[in-house]
């Protein structure tokens, strides 16, 4: 960290062109494009988040943290800005007073009261960090991967859309699709016959 410091001041680039990147990383990287269009992603923080490891998971679906954690915007302290689109993100987490008391102020925030100010969705202890966040990403985990994908892409879309004929009109297109695919129609299936889906096996008929 303190080598990237000194290389940023004295005028270079740290390495794998960043400077033609954004947010710190290397150029071609579309770090929220990779997020948001991946399937769900759960953070699991344990220590001090701060700066790019704020950011970083912003545009997460759920950070679970540990009691221990800390959360630090801390840009404006170092003489620079927020990166990554959060200050688009850490709004929408946290609303327009808590997001901008985080950015300006540059302090920590312990995990409760960033749990209690929605920068994150659970705070536990450190041993059962890992296992809470397995167990939201296994919930995820069971429903079908194009959906999923589709919804995502969709609270992307809409979450700060003001024109909500477009929301629903993004909504009745991915409908319309969904309709026809297999997913669909196991779940269906599943519902009639009173049985467990079983998502990707219809996946794999459709694709065979």
């Amino acid at each position: 960290m303190d080598a990237t410091f000194k290389t940023r001041l004295d005028g270079k680039d740290p390495g794998n062109d960043t400077a033609g990147g954004s947010g710190g990383m290397p150029a071609g990287v579309d770090w929220i494009e990779l997020v948001r269009s991946s399937k769900p992603m759960v953070a699991a923080v344990n220590g001090p988040a701060v700066g790019i490891g704020v950011t970083m998971i912003l545009p997460f679906d759920t950070i679970v943290a540990a009691e221990e954690a800390k959360f630090g915007m801390v840009f404006v302290k170092v003489g620079i800005v927020p990166e990554l689109a959060s200050s688009h993100f850490l709004v929408a987490r946290m609303g327009w007073g808590h997001a901008n008391e985080m950015m300006l102020t540059a302090r920590l925030y312990p995990a409760a009261e960033a749990r209690e100010k929605g920068l994150c969705e659970y705070v536990v202890p450190q041993v059962a960090l890992l296992d809470k966040a397995i167990e939201i990403a296994s919930l995820m985990a069971e429903n079908p991967s194009r959906q999923l994908r589709m919804t995502k892409q969709l609270i992307t879309q809409n979450a700060s859309e003001t024109d909500l004929k477009l929301a629903q009109k993004r909504e009745t297109d991915a409908l319309k699709i969904c309709w026809t695919t297999p997913e669909h129609h196991e779940a269906v299936d599943a519902f009639l016959n009173k049985r467990k889906p079983d998502f990707k096996k219809a996946a794999t008929r459709a694709a065979e």
